[in-house]
Order: C-alpha cells, then sequence, then structure tokens
C-alpha cells in the first residue's frame, strides 16, 4: 500500500534529521582505553569524552544514566560503544559490518534497535540485547525509516518506511510469532498509544490547520475518532497522551490526557511557526507522570527566535521551568532525567540539577 506523502515538509525536516556521514577508516578500536579531562561540578564529577574523528560515526541515546551510546566505524567493522561519564570508561555493546544508521534504546527493557543499511533503497531492523545476541531481524525496502517502539511491549515496532517517490508504507512488527504486517494509516507519524493500539492525526486539508486524533485498535481493526479537534501534534507513552492544538490569539494549547480520555491537565504557550508548519519540539518522556518539553515566552518565527527557548518540567498535574537559552533542537534525556544531550549532533550536555550546560565531547586534532 503506498500513498502521496501530504506531509512533504516534516518528511524533509525528518529527512534532514536522519542523514548522517560515513567516515572510512582502517583503525581497530574493539576496546577504547580513552584519555579524558574531568569537570567538577555541585554534584559529581563529570568525564570528557575525546573521541577520534577518523572513526567517529554519532552519537545514539543514553544507554544508562551515566553511559552514552555513540557509533564508530573500525576495520570497515560498525561498532556501537557507549563511555561512562562518571567513570571515563568506554566498552563494546554490538558491532555489525553493514552500515549503521540508527541505534534506539528501548525505554523500560534492556534492548537496542539497531537500523543498518548496505543499499539505498532497504534497510535492516534488528533487535538485539545487551549482550549483542540478536532476537530478531527484518528488512524492508525504504529510503528511509521512521520507528516507533512501543514503550509498554518491546515485542511490537511500528515502521513507517519512505520511499524515493514520496510515497510510504505503514508497517507492524510482532515480535511474538515475527510477523511483519502493512496496516492503512494515513498519517505518516503514527504512535503507539497502548498495547494494541495506534494513534495518528487525520488531517484534511493543511497541517496548519491541524485535524483530529485517529485510534487504531489492532486486534478488533476498529477505528475511532477523537473528540479534540485542530491537532496538529501528538506523542504518548504509557497510558498518556499528550496533545497540541492549533494556536489561538498566537496560544498553543498544551493537553495531557489518559488514553480514556480524561484531561489530567491543561495550559498555554507561546506559538512558533516556520512559515509553512507549526514548530513544536520532541517532548521527552521520563515516566508517565513526568515530561520535559521545550517553549518559548513570545509567539513569532522560528528563524527570528533563535535562542529562545526554555526547557520545562510537566510533573503529576502541572509544569515548572527548568533552564533558559535553548534552541529548538531535540533532546536525548537520561532514563532518569538528571542529564540531557542538546544540539543536532547532541555534543552539549545539560545537567539538570545544576542548569550547567557543557561540551562533553571533544575531538582529537
Amino acid at each position: 500500500m503506498k500513498r502521496l506523502l501530504i506531509l512533504l515538509g516534516f518528511l524533509l525536516a525528518f529527512t534532514a534529521a536522519c542523514t548522517k556521514a560515513e567516515v572510512d577508516n582502517e583503525n581497530d578500536g574493539k576496546q577504547s582505553p580513552i584519555p579524558d579531562s574531568t569537570i567538577e561540578d555541585p554534584i559529581r564529577k563529570v568525564h570528557i569524552f575525546n573521541a577520534d574523528p577518523t572513526v567517529f560515526h554519532f552519537v545514539s541515546d543514553w544507554l544508562t544514566d551515566t553511559k552514552i551510546l555513540y557509533v564508530e566505524k573500525n576495520n570497515s567493522i560498525y561498532q556501537v560503544k557507549f563511555f561512562d561519564i562518571e567513570t571515563g570508561e568506554s566498552s563494546l555493546v554490538y558491532e555489525d559490518e553493514s552500515f549503521i544508521t540508527d541505534v534506539i534504546v528501548h525505554p523500560i527493557e534492556d534492548y537496542l534497535l539497531i537500523h543498518t543499511s548496505n543499499q539505498a533503497d532497504a534497510a535492516i531492523l534488528k533487535v538485539v540485547s545487551l549482550e549483542g545476541t540478536i532476537l530478531h531481524e527484518m528488512e524492508i525496502a525504504s529510503s528511509e525509516l521512521s520507528v516507533n517502539w512501543n514503550a509498554a511491549d518491546s515485542q511490537k515496532i511500528l515502521i513507517t518506511a519512505f520511499h524515493e517517490d514520496w510515497t510510504f508504507d505503514i508497517f507492524v512488527f510482532d515480535g511474538y510469532d515475527e510477523d511483519l504486517s502493512i496496516v492503512d494509516v494515513e498519517d505518516p507519524f503514527p504512535k503507539w498509544a497502548g498495547v494494541n493500539q495506534i494513534a495518528s492525526i487525520n488531517i484534511s486539508e493543511h497541517a496548519l490547520d491541524g485535524g483530529k486524533l485517529q485510534f487504531l485498535n489492532l486486534e478488533s481493526d476498529e477505528i475511532s475518532i477523537s473528540e479534540i479537534d485542530d491537532v496538529v501534534y501528538f506523542d504518548t507513552y504509557g497510558e498518556r497522551l499528550f496533545i497540541v492544538t492549533v494556536p489561538k490569539d498566537n496560544l498553543f494549547t498544551f493537553s495531557m490526557n489518559s488514553l480514556v480520555g480524561e484531561t489530567i491537565s491543561e495550559w498555554q504557550m507561546p506559538a512558533v511557526s516556520n512559515y509553512s508548519e507549526w514548530v513544536i519540539p520532541e517532548v521527552v518522556w521520563i515516566s508517565e507522570d513526568y515530561m520535559l518539553f521545550k517553549g518559548t515566552e513570545k509567539s513569532g518565527q522560528l528563524d527570528e527566535l533563535g535562542s529562545a527557548y526554555n526547557l520545562y518540567a510537566w510533573e503529576g498535574t502541572d509544569y515548572d521551568k527548568l533552564l533558559e537559552g535553548l534552541g529548538p533542537e531535540p533532546l536525548k534525556c537520561s532514563p532518569s532525567g538528571d542529564y540531557c544531550l542538546s544540539g543536532y549532533t547532541s555534543e552539549e550536555l545539560i545537567e539538570k540539577a545544576s542548569g550547567d550546560r557543557f561540551e562533553w565531547i571533544k575531538f582529537d586534532e
């Protein structure tokens, strides 16, 4: 099943964020006794990772509260390693002969999703244990992939396969029976809403106008429509549903809801756009009752605001401002939320308690 991608702007942004440059090298690097410097802070010592630019590929995500995953290429082998910011230790987690495009950490269970590719029109996804054992493997025809891993059940993976002609297919992988099946969803970026339900935005005309949330039950194939109109962004975690609706008087309405429709809290934030679409930085879930998000203190166009974003924490029923002076770039936060990586290459480390921000990775000359 192929559909013409309506939200072309979203895909362009997705493609730009996912494109990573390959660096060739023939050095060996299974173990990395890495020299590092140390920054003193009020809470703990933080080690700085001195990376070798001839082998370094990209920063992936947090493995634990102190271990950051990154990818290197050594002797034509791609290696997933971690760097521990508390001890300075670096160690191998997984290696593959294929080009590693992305590494996703499951939010609850000790599994990694490794996205590899040797061809421009095909991708291979592997679910791997932290011991390096491949548990599941699937090949999907695509030029780009978007993956949404079910937080409540690691055996359920939602995959959007984009093609060069701007069409896309959406698959659900069920690890219990190794089944990969196509689902009929018009939104190219659907998300899990519980264990067996998929949520998506049903946009009738233009992305700036938003749409209604649609829920597809995979067991019954029944579709239900939310009563909330003008949804331009949403995200889910466990039994929580975060929704942003079209601005009124230059203000977004943010709401935290349960999957059964109960509104837990609601607040407003200044609206930001880039002329063709609303700009809403991705949120970061720490738990069902704790979420980090970015927002500005005034409305406007993205290119006019610069580093005008603040970092906020929603907890329980209310939210508080944590930091000022950030950009709209995505955050990657440790499981506890104590640390976050910021920047399009995740080069900046933010310590939430102190507000300290510094480059945690330096490249040897």
